[in-house]
This record gives C-alpha cells, structure tokens and sequence, in this order.
C-alpha cells in the first residue's frame, strides 16, 4: 500500500518510479542470468544431474558432447513464454530431489527411455537441426538398409530407434546405484539393434508377447537386409548349440514373462500430445521382446519339434501323458540321456517317488530292473502311463 501511497504522492512518485525500475530492471538481469546459466552443460552436470553421474558419462562418452543439453532437451524453436515454463517445470520437479533423504534420483535416469518414445518433447526437429536428411547421406552399416522417409512419413522420430546416440554407454562402466534399492545401474536398452526393431517389425506368424502398433512393419529378412547380409546369429555356430538352445528358448520366455511383471509394476508412461508422441504411444518396452521370435515364426518351434508346442506351454508337465504318447519320436529329439535338452521319461517316471525307493540311472537299464522295482513297490503308478496291455507285449509274448 505504501508503494500505491507514494506513486499518487508528488513528492515521492520520482523516487517511488527510479527504485520500481531498478527493482524491475535487477528481476529481469536475474531471470536473464538464471536462464543462461541454467541452460549450460556446467549447471545440469553440476547441480540438477549432479548425483546422476552415469547420465553424464555416458553423454561424455558420445558423438554429442559438444552439443548443448537444450539442443535436444527443450522444444526447437520454441517461444520464450514456453521455454521459461518448461525451466520453471523443470526446477519444481528436481529441488525437492535433493533435499529428499535419501536422495530421490532416479537411477538410471529415464529408465525405460521415455524421453526417446515422446515424453519429453522429443521429435524429429531436434535431430535435424542439424542432420538435413534431404542433403546429408544416410550411411547404414553393411547389410543393412534403412528407409528413413517411410518411418518420418508415419511421424516415428529419430530416437525411436536412435534412443542412446547422444547418451552412449558403450565401453563405459556405470557407478550409479539405485538409493531406494542399492541395486547398480543396469543402464538402458540401445534400440539400434534387432530386437528394437522387432518392437514394431513382426513375421506373419507373430509369437511376441505384445502386438505392433503397426501393422504395415514387415519382419521379414528383406525388409531390413541386402541379400549378402549373413543372417545366422554368431550364437546359432557354436557347437552346442542345438543341444542347448532349449534351454536358452526357455530363458528367453522367462525373460519376457519377468519384464511383463516388472512394467506392470511401474506408472502409466507420460505421453506428450504431439503426433510423433501419440504415433508411438503403444510400442511395446523392448524388454517384452522375445529374441527367438525376431527371426524365427511361433510355427517354427512346433513345426520342428513334431507338432509340440514350444516352448512348453506352464500346465505341459501336468499334462503331457497325451502328447508323449501320440508322439515319443518328438520327445526324444531332446528328451535324450546324455543331451543337455533335459530329462528323458525314465529319469522322471523311473524313479522315486513314481517308483518308491528306486532311483534312476542311466548306467542300470530300467529294462532289466523294472520287475524287481515294480514287485517292491507295486503297479498302481505303472498304470498311470502304461496299461496292462503293455506288460503283455513283452510278457505274453514269449520275449521272457
């Protein structure tokens, strides 16, 4: 009031307009200052990224480290009412961070690459600003070709697939630790690999665990790959591999199923309102991706494994009798004795507790000591799988 009082006040209004405008005048340097400062890569490394070390590593650690944050962080060309906001924004979410005890940093910081899939006012307008796709020459690695138009004409951004360009983890060890859990940085999936692809590209017969946003994404070698790219995965030539490679289907599934629990955990994902956000909005978290099925059908498991579904479905060991019976031949493809493919009948159903107080081995042959077995302990779980019809085969027909 007393401000009001001396601008109607002749004796005091100069007075009252010279400390208005210096007061007016030191706001504006301190906003200008704050802004300027704010906006270099001194200030987010050394204040608001600070505890987030790998973040700034990992940016080090990349072709972009010349480039300033807001470059790609903040909306290109955007208007000074917008761009102060989106400071002030970003200040109320990272203050009450660092006097959280303990410290509330996520680590690792956008873990699930939101940022890249549109939560953070990421588009195409922030990459080319400085690579004009219309005159610079996309240079994709060998075996590999790449139609940039169609995905910009579907308004898929450059960090959809170029998530970790300008934050590289590649080569660098991660010394952040999660402060709620103590668990070490596992750092992000980089999406310029198959499986990141394979988040919207799918085969006809598509056994991922979640469905592609779009359908017009082909998963077929060509689509990707010139014709004298090799397609075998470095994995698929050991030595091993076809006695193991059961095993590692079986960890591939349990992977996908633990990341499934995992994001069904976590918030909805923020989701900005632009056209290359939306456009993106359902792609599935790379984590979801089943490595198997980038290359191979969801037929083509069973198809070789004589109609059996693979992998096992979760009631398959409960409810296999059926299957076993109609076709031993595709069971014993990996149920084998001395396989790494896994157990065969015998080690199951010939031992204790299906037959009490025996245990069997592949140097006994269960032959030879089936009768004394099922003389102990009795034929009721011989007939769980057998029926009496079977000991005549060999019984009744003068083999013994």
């Amino acid at each position: 009031m007393k401000l009001i009082e001396s601008f109607r006040n002749p004796v005091t209004r100069p007075r009252a307009i010279i400390w208005t405008g210096v007061v007016v005048v030191a706001l504006l340097v301190f906003v200008f200052v704050a802004v300027a400062v704010s906006s270099t890569y001194w200030f987010c490394a050394s204040f608001c990224h600070s505890a987030q070390r790998d973040t700034i590593g990992s940016y080090n650690n990349s072709t972009h480290k010349n480039v300033a944050c807001i470059s790609c962080h903040e909306p290109v060309n955007a208007n000074p009412i917008e761009f102060l906001y989106l400071k002030v924004e970003a200040a109320v979410g990272e203050i009450p961070l660092m006097f959280s005890s303990p410290k509330g940093f996520e680590i690792p910081l956008n873990k699930n690459s939101e940022v890249a899939m549109g939560g953070g006012h990421m588009t195409s307008a922030q990459c080319t600003q400085c690579h004009d796709l219309s005159v610079q020459k996309v240079t994709p690695p060998p075996g590999l070709k790449i139609d940039h138009d169609v995905h910009e004409n579907l308004s898929i951004a450059c960090t959809v697939c170029h998530n970790r360009v300008a934050h590289n983890e590649e080569g660098i060890a991660l010394v952040n630790t999660d402060p709620a859990t103590g668990k070490p940085n596992q750092g992000h999936s980089n999406f310029m690999t198959m499986n990141g692809c394979c988040r919207c590209h799918r085969l006809a017969d598509d056994g991922q665990a979640e469905p592609s946003p779009f359908s017009s994404a082909k998963g077929s070698c060509s689509t990707c790959h010139t014709d004298n790219f090799d397609l075998k995965p470095t994995s698929h030539n050991a030595p091993d591999f076809m006695a193991e490679h059961g095993k590692l289907a079986n960890e591939e599934a349990d992977k996908v199923k633990e990341a499934q629990a995992e994001i069904a955990k976590e918030p909805e994902r923020k989701v900005n309102p632009d056209k290359y956000a939306q456009a993106v909005k359902n792609v599935p978290s790379m984590k979801t991706i089943n490595e198997c099925y980038t290359c191979h059908e969801k037929k083509f498991c069973s198809d070789c494994h004589g109609g059996v579904e693979m992998p096992h479905p979760a009631d398959f060991t409960a409810n296999h009798k059926a299957a076993a019976q109609a076709n031993p031949a595709a069971c014993a493809k990996c149920h084998t004795d001395g396989t790494a493919g896994g157990s065969t009948c015998s080690s199951c159903h010939h031992s204790d507790p299906n037959v009490a107080g025996y245990t069997y081995t592949t140097a006994a042959a269960w032959l030879k000591g089936h009768g004394a077995a099922s003389q102990a302990s009795g034929v009721a779980s011989c007939f769980k799988c057998h029926s009496p019809s079977d000991c005549a085969k060999c019984h009744a027909s003068g083999s013994f």
